[in-house]
């Protein structure tokens, strides 16, 4: 499920949202895994801000790219040393930027 708001900042849409109900898979220790998201309208020339809201202890988001049309694909890192994690279904908050073309 996602909940929306638009607004517009000199020349740019900026899309906040919420995600939730996102089910990471399990990440090995020391490891990354992907955590892939769907938002409408999300386009692989947009910016991308994420913000989870509580993960497991270890589990980190490093990085959030549109890797396609209404996709968004974070990378989870298992910055432990000692276990593997399988985080629950998670919510995710959300800024989308689509900038203007000049």
């Amino acid at each position: 499920m996602s909940v929306k708001a638009t607004m517009n900042a000199k020349g740019a849409d900026i899309e906040f949202g919420t995600i939730t109900g996102a089910d990471p898979a399990a990440v090995a220790t020391d490891a990354e895994g992907n955590v892939v998201l769907t938002i409408a309208g999300a386009d692989t020339s947009d910016l991308i801000f994420v913000t989870p809201r509580g993960l497991a202890a270890g589990l980190v988001i490093v990085e959030a790219t549109v890797t396609a049309a209404n996709t968004v694909t974070l990378k989870a890192l298992n910055a432990t040393e000692t276990a593997s994690i399988d985080d629950a279904a998670s919510s995710f908050d959300y800024m989308l930027v689509k900038v203007a073309a000049s």
